[in-house]
């Protein structure tokens, strides 16, 4: 790499030197207008490496060829191109950049000036995903958008995608934002990261209102790139890299294991385990199979890690059309053997202008996701089990016998399941057809017609093999469960436009719109088992005796009306409108329709007269406020929540004979309505010194109504049912700054982002707290925050522990090295009464942050991304108990508390995984350790091959670069862990770190 970029150095150096023969050029460059000189423009020769830059007084002088192209150019001004034509002076005048002030945002059903936004709109450019090793668009988010937490908690392939959160958690059900791609609802997995030209994100009501009962939890517009009228381009992307885990635990080996487990049995009044022959063979390793030292991590994760992505695109046109079609190949081989998935994607986007008043679009596209990973023969489910049970089997555990077999615990052997083959197979087929037809009737008035159809076609074959580890340790019979799902979505939208400026001064924008769709989904799974051998694995060679089949469908439809009104008077004073109607098959008639609107204002403070003197200093300043309701209907996973509906097989006596019948087994509520998110949203926009970007935004978000089940009344002898009972309030602040700047040969650019995000339940379902395992959901508080005991150092004595509250859960147990629990209601003793909230599980405060740099033909960025204000919990599966054959500890217990050891946080050892200092039993604030987190999420190094070079091969671009992708991750959680995993047990698949190099090739 090293040689590579001394090459490209003294390749850049002999270019320039060679442009020095010829003649000298000099004069000045002054803006438009004022004739004020700019300093810093950059005056290029076309197709060199040769430029310079105008000094203080907007002077330059640069020696070119005689019939040489002279580009200048400065930040927030138009380039211009200029032939010297021998000519000796030349003086050159900028005008301000008219595209970089009529910036265009993609908002609901159509386009803004972003100067002219009264909502708040985030966007990503194309630019910040390009060229980055990320297997899923979610994931690569993160960072970017304030007010956008995204949360990678796995590395598995096909099922890597980050939780996405818009404003915090709205609701107590399904908060993930609504995606849609080119305008049609869909998920981020149907589109690749090089077909994007950009995205929105939608976060207040104000914005996202035109969307209604989809849009509480915020709106995610992805619009892919298209083609344009010109000759036909051919773009090639591709890359290749390894993938590794971040980080992995460091358990100890079977030497210090066994050292330690005589200790915790000596400590509980037991005989030690191992003898000093026991240690000393584990110690000096000489018998392997009898006293093995077995690293299951390493066993584990043999996988290549090998990921590849290929992208080809060609795009053009005619006068009356343009075209962009794309395929895509991603292959990621897992970290982990027979983990892997295989994406294939194809789209196509094509435009057809008959004539000037009818513009048509037909977008198309096709994706194929087959993902495969190893299963487990323990309960299945696939991998969750394999990663937990190689965290917690003990290294003196043979991975194989002498004689070949395996060596097992009664769990069994995680690697024999990876050696053997036990496999789940995912599949899912997706494709998105959207057509539609624009008639420009007249100045200012435009009719446009869509129609869509999305269906995905998914399934997933799991295969439990019979297993024969060694004579005593079988698993078995084989297994076999197929499920097939389809979902299809219809939609159809017509929707009117009229533009129109009265008297110069007066812009007004209006749109209406009609919306339609139909939802449908079917759900087919069969099982049998007892098959002949492992190798035939269709259903129809499974034993009939025992088998089950299920299949079911489901149906939604909904119709909506919606419009929004656009008012500015001169650019300076902005208002703008939205209301939407949702009538909804899930709810009942006399409560099917919801009405969503949104009200924002705006003042463009810069554009007023008595600001003139200031524009120099601040432009583009501007002042917003909003409010709006939203609703969320995809908060029930019942179809049919209010319309009573039968259970099947249900048996019932009749004369003296057992049925089989059908009956209601949940009660039903005609009176649920939406959860409605009330929305209130403060903003600033600033540009200072031309060259700094500002945005501050305070909001109040008021879901009310969530749907919760609750339980029916007795008389009903039902089940629970759902209704309107939650209310969950968050409140916050976000800040954004862009700062970008040139520096001679030199391109500079910052971006900064920070959101603070406070969350606190108001309302629960009759009551005022509901404790759910190491979480509670209590009224003023925080949602989901730790709940547990406060701890307080070690007992060091016996009279430590007399003198301390009485603990009455663990009493006797306690011994001096043990967690002091705090009496936290001052009672005197130690009980459950003494929990209290340890934490948020939720991060209120995330950040990124990016810097680009460029200099000549090198190009580099780095963009980091972090949390904190939250925590995270791992139990005993993940930190490790000194607990025998199904458990080992991590390296943290090499400094456990001893008689001769006292200075130390670390807990005495035992040997039971439910004592009293360990994380298993009890929550307790020790084990709680902070999530705070600062990462490098993408790192890139890219050179452009100078065009000069290119040429005469018909290339006009060739970029090659280096990426990577969550290179390092700073942070005081728990060693071995990733920040973003999640909490419990550690048996999910690592977060993973990608080093790739690639190349961006245009023809």
């Amino acid at each position: 790499m090293r040689k590579i970029f001394l090459f490209c150095f003294l390749l850049a150096g002999s270019l320039n030197v060679f442009a020095q023969n010829g003649i000298t050029v000099s004069g000045t460059v002054t803006e438009n207008g004022t004739e004020m000189p700019i300093p810093g423009a950059s005056v290029v020769e076309v197709g060199t490496t040769n430029g310079v830059v105008s000094d203080f007084d907007g002077n330059y002088s640069i020696n070119v060829a005689e019939n040489a192209i002279l580009e200048i150019s400065f930040l927030g001004y138009a380039k211009q191109q200029i032939s010297v034509n021998g000519q000796t002076t030349i003086n050159i005048t900028l005008s301000e950049d008219a595209e970089f002030l009529d910036e265009v945002v993609v908002v609901g059903f159509g386009t803004q000036k972003k100067v002219n936004l009264t909502g708040s709109v985030a966007t990503v450019d194309s630019k910040m995903l390009e060229s980055r090793p990320i297997t899923s668009v979610s994931a690569g988010l993160s960072g970017l958008l304030p007010g956008v937490y995204v949360n990678q908690s796995s590395g598995l392939p096909g099922n890597d995608g980050g939780t996405i959160r818009i404003r915090g958690t709205g609701t107590l059900n399904q908060a993930s934002p609504m995606v849609l791609i080119d305008g049609v609802e869909g998920s981020l997995n149907d589109v690749q990261a090089n077909d994007i030209a950009s995205i929105s994100v939608l976060k207040d009501a104000a914005s996202a209102a035109i969307y209604g009962s989809k849009a509480a939890n915020g709106v995610i517009l992805v619009t892919t790139k298209s083609g344009k009228s010109g000759v036909p381009t051919v773009t090639y992307t591709g890359d290749f890299g390894w993938q590794d885990p971040t980080v992995l635990p460091e358990y100890l080996g079977s030497y210090d294991y066994a050292m330690l487990y005589n200790e915790a049995l000596a400590n509980s009044g037991k005989a030690p385990r191992f003898s000093d022959n026991d240690l000393e063979l584990f110690r000096n390793g000489s018998s392997p199979f009898t006293h093995p030292n077995t690293d299951w991590h390493d066993l584990l994760y043999q996988g290549s890690g090998f990921v590849t992505t290929n992208n080809f695109a060609v795009s053009g046109g005619s006068e009356y059309t343009s075209y962009r079609a794309s395929l895509n190949y991603q292959n990621q081989d897992g970290i982990i053997e027979h983990t892997g998935k295989k994406d294939y994607n194809a789209r196509i986007n094509l435009t057809v202008t008959p004539n000037d008043w009818i513009t048509t679009n037909l977008n198309m596209s096709y994706s194929q996701l087959d993902r495969y990973e190893p299963n487990n023969a323990y309960v299945g489910g696939g991998l969750d089990q394999i990663i937990r049970q190689a965290n917690r089997i003990a290294p003196w555990i043979p991975y194989k016998n002498e004689d070949g077999t395996y060596g097992t615990i009664s769990d069994g052997n995680p690697i024999a399941w990876l050696d053997m083959g036990p496999q789940i197979n995912y599949q899912r087929k997706t494709f998105v057809g959207i057509g539609s037809i624009q008639f420009d009737l007249f100045d200012g008035f435009n009719i446009k017609a869509t129609a869509s159809h999305r269906n995905v076609d998914s399934g997933n074959s799991e295969l439990n093999k019979e297993l024969q580890y060694n004579p005593a340790k079988y698993h078995g019979p084989t297994k076999l469960t197929e499920t097939f799902i389809t979902n299809t979505r219809n939609t159809f939208d017509l929707t009117a436009n009229y533009s129109k400026t009265f008297n110069g001064d007066h812009n007004l924008d209006l749109l209406a719109g009609y919306h339609a769709e139909s939802y449908n989904y079917k759900n087919t799974s069969a099982y049998r088992e007892n098959f002949p051998s492992n190798e035939l694995t269709d259903l129809n060679a499974g034993s009939t005796s025992g088998m089950t089949n299920s299949g079911y469908t489901r149906e939604l439809n909904m119709v909506s009306w919606f419009g929004r009104a656009n008012y500015n008077y001169m650019g300076k004073y902005l208002v703008e409108a939205n209301v939407r109607a949702d009538g909804s098959s899930r709810f009942a008639k006399d409560n099917r329709v919801g009405v969503f609107p949104s009200f924002s204002a705006g003042w463009r403070i810069s554009e007023e007269n008595f600001f003139d003197g200031f524009k120099d200093t601040m432009s583009n300043l501007k002042i917003r406020a909003s409010w709006g309701q939203l609703g969320n209907q995809d908060a029930l996973d019942d179809y049919y929540p209010t319309i009573p509906t039968l259970a099947l097989g249900k048996d019932y006596p009749f004369n003296s004979i057992i049925n089989s019948g059908a009956a209601i087994v949940n009660a039903k509520n005609a009176s649920l309505i939406w959860e409605k998110t009330t929305s209130y949203g403060l903003g600033f926009d600033a540009t200072i010194l031309k060259k700094i970007d500002v945005t501050i935004d305070l909001y109040k978000k008021l879901t009310e109504g969530i749907i919760m089940e609750v339980p029916a009344p007795n008389e009903f002898a039902l089940g629970k049912f759902f209704d309107n009972v939650g209310k969950l309030d968050n409140q916050g602040v976000e800040l954004s700054v862009n700062y970008r700047d040139q520096f001679g040969d030199f391109d500079f650019q910052f971006g900064g982002n920070i959101a603070y995000n406070e969350n606190e339940l108001a309302k629960l379902a009759g009551t005022d707290q509901v404790i759910d395992g190491r979480k509670i959901r209590r009224l003023g508080t925080p949602l989901d925050s730790w709940f547990g005991y406060k701890t307080d150092g070690l007992y060091q004595t016996e009279a430590d522990i007399t003198s301390w509250p009485t603990n009455t859960i663990y009493g006797s147990q306690l011994q001096p090295g043990d967690l002091r629990y705090v009496d936290s209601n001052g009672d005197g003793k130690v009980d459950a009464e003494d929990r209290a909230l340890l934490g948020k599980s939720i991060p209120p405060v995330n950040f990124g942050f990016n810097l680009s740099l460029g200099y000549r033909n090198f190009d580099f960025m780095a963009l980091f991304q972090g949390a904190t204000g939250a925590y995270g919990y791992m139990d005993s599966d993940a930190i490790g108990a000194v607990n025998g054959d199904a458990q080992k500890p991590l390296k943290l217990f090499m400094d456990r508390w001893t008689p001769t050891n006292t200075n130390t946080d670390v807990p005495r050892l035992i040997d039971n995984i439910y004592g009293p200092s360990m994380p298993q039993n009890s929550t307790t604030s020790y084990w709680l350790q902070s999530t705070d987190y600062l990462r490098l999420k993408n790192l890139q190094i890219g050179y452009n091959v100078p065009t000069d070079i290119l040429e005469e091969w018909n290339i006009s671009r060739l970029r090659v670069y280096y990426s990577a992708q969550n290179l390092f991750t700073l942070t005081p959680y728990t060693k071995g862990w990733d920040p973003e995993a999640p909490s419990g047990r550690g048996s999910g698949y690592p977060v993973v770190m990608t080093n790739s190099i690639g190349i961006n090739l245009t023809f």
